[in-house]
């Protein structure tokens, strides 16, 4: 007997272990697995809220983390209807408060207040008016604190590019051009709405001191990845400072010799933003395609030394025009010609004459084999798939010669002549141009690296040393003299491509172009300036080339 009731106790204890097991597995479930969303929902019951477009869209970072869009906080005026008390006496403390909107603010809120919806308005309050308001604590009335994505100060604004959509009206930002739009997946937050909210009573009232909320599906708001860059802030703020200084129209394009990081990216005229308008000029001039002109003789030295078709040392004779077999002709820019000479002393002064018979003992099929040996039609690693120059060469002598001077034939962009510099001064390795480091999530950590293809020998060491010597002479003692760096030493080509355009006057139009690089010791920096209408490359472009380098001497 005594047995069997030890047996049913045993077994009521184990009923009774059970269901407590079962319990606590019940309430750890809720605490742990599914508080937040238990949480969440909770709150959510005692919100009002007011939904918009998701404006935690990624940032645009340096290579040092810095952003590069100066995004600002703006103020805006929310308002929660149900919370209104009293709404004459609201409009007048409004009105009183910001009397330059007052009309406004009377109009909309008799007529929006009706329906009971949130809303917001469109124009912006300062600082000093958003503190003044959340002082005045009027039931209902807040300001709210959102984000304009370009401030004042923002830069690289042509590769940064630009959004469309408005988060007041429900649309998470959508990216139109350059970095904003090649990475528009990475930068648009997972989420495209977010809640403004008000935690309320039984009673429907705000809570007391209660705040103006911003929640997500899961209470924090989850915001886009950030894109980084290579550039970097301060380099490329000394370099539009200076464009700004010296051009209306141009570019100027800075690569890290070692690494083949691009550093900054300035293209003018530039474009503000306004109230989401775009104010100036769009067409990013570092991508553009233009004539070369003179700057192309770096490839075709390159390219004559590596076939062995000209020795550095051979000598020529310039009579200021190179006549083909046809009668025709092409003319130096030096009418009277340049005399006896030999092939670097004709690089450095850059001589039509010598430069017309080197591409034709090389051939348009040589030349375009080098061009795009040399990167001239290589997009941009990790941005654009396009092309960045297009060397096309017919076989007309006639076309081989005007394709020497960088004319017909022969367009490239900034970006690719300021990587042809720096595999020069890599002594013949070429390094695809480097823009996007990697994307970073929001706290800061590495979501994706950015790779860049392997670097190459393009050039036997020997030919590129050779180049070398005569991009120094021609800053030395040729055409681009005014780009000379003192303490540092410089080495470059200039540039003046015909455009075939006539300005206002009736004059032809010139752009002027200076590609090199510095210091002559251990190079770091490659540059191509880009001076559209500048005429003379010894003039206007060295003149900006040596100006960047001297504002940078410090960091190199």
């Amino acid at each position: 007997m005594r047995s069997r009731i030890d047996s049913r106790v045993v077994f009521l204890f184990f009923c009774f272990l059970f269901a407590f097991l079962l319990l606590e597995g019940r309430v750890a479930y809720l605490q742990i697995y599914k508080g937040e969303e238990l949480a969440v929902q909770a709150v959510e019951r005692r919100m009002v809220t007011l939904k918009m477009g998701n404006f935690y869209r990624g940032d645009i970072l340096d290579r040092e983390g810095r952003s590069l869009l100066d995004s600002q906080v703006v103020y805006r005026l929310a308002v929660f209807p149900s919370l209104i008390r009293d709404l004459p006496q609201t409009v007048e403390r409004l009105s009183a408060l910001l009397p330059q909107e007052s009309r406004q603010i009377e109009e909309t809120l008799t007529d929006e207040v009706k329906s009971k919806n949130p809303f917001i308005f469109q124009f912006t309050l300062d600082q000093e008016e958003a503190a003044e308001l959340e002082r005045e604590n009027i039931p209902g009335i807040y300001a709210a604190p959102l984000r304009d994505r370009y401030g004042p100060q923002a830069l690289a604004r042509h590769i940064v590019g630009s959004v469309t959509g408005s988060v007041l009206q429900g649309s998470v930002e959508k990216g139109l051009n350059g970095i904003e739009s090649f990475y528009n997946k990475e930068l648009t937050p997972r989420e495209s709405l977010v809640e403004l909210g008000v935690v309320v009573n039984g009673r429907g009232e705000a809570l007391k001191g209660g705040e103006l909320l911003a929640r997500g599906k899961k209470g924090a708001v989850a915001g886009g990845n950030d894109v980084v860059l290579t550039l970097d802030r301060d380099v490329q703020q000394a370099v539009e400072n200076i464009l700004d200084e010296h051009t209306e129209k141009g570019a100027a394009v800075l690569i890290d010799i070692p690494s083949g990081e691009i550093r900054a990216l300035a293209s003018r005229p530039s474009y503000s933003y306004n109230q989401g308008f775009l104010q100036g000029e769009e067409f990013d001039r570092c991508f553009g395609l233009y004539h070369p002109g003179s700057v192309f003789k770096i490839a075709v030295a390159a390219a004559a030394l590596a076939e062995g078709v000209v020795d550095a040392d051979e000598k020529f004779n310039c009579n200021g025009k190179y006549v083909f077999q046809s009668g025709e002709e092409i003319s130096c820019w030096k009418s009277e010609g340049h005399g006896e000479l030999t092939f670097s002393e004709a690089f450095a002064h850059s001589c039509n004459s010598v430069f017309v018979e080197t591409a034709m003992r090389l051939g348009s099929l040589t030349l375009e084999h080098y061009a795009q040996l040399l990167g001239l039609e290589k997009g941009i690693a990790g941005y654009s798939k396009e092309k960045g120059g297009v060397v096309q060469i017919g076989g007309l002598p006639g076309e081989v010669g005007n394709a020497a001077l960088g004319q017909d034939g022969v367009t490239v962009s900034p970006v690719n002549l300021a990587a042809l510099a720096a595999a020069i001064a890599r002594g013949g390795i070429y390094r695809s141009p480097a823009l996007v480091k990697s994307i970073c999530g929001p706290h800061g950590e590495v979501v994706k690296e950015i790779e860049s293809p392997p670097a190459q020998r393009v050039l036997p060491q020997h030919v590129a040393e050779e180049v070398q010597k005569m991009m120094e002479l021609a800053v030395a003692d040729g055409t681009g003299k005014k780009a000379q760096t003192p303490g540092l030493g410089s080495a470059g080509k200039t540039g003046s491509a015909e455009t075939g355009r006539v300005d206002e006057q009736g004059e032809a139009v010139v752009d002027a172009w200076f590609v090199g690089y510095a210091p002559l010791e251990k190079p770091q920096l490659a540059v191509a300036v880009f001076v559209e209408g500048g005429g003379s490359g010894g003039d206007a472009a060295a003149l900006i080339f040596k100006e960047i380098i001297l504002a940078l001497q410090s960091a190199i």
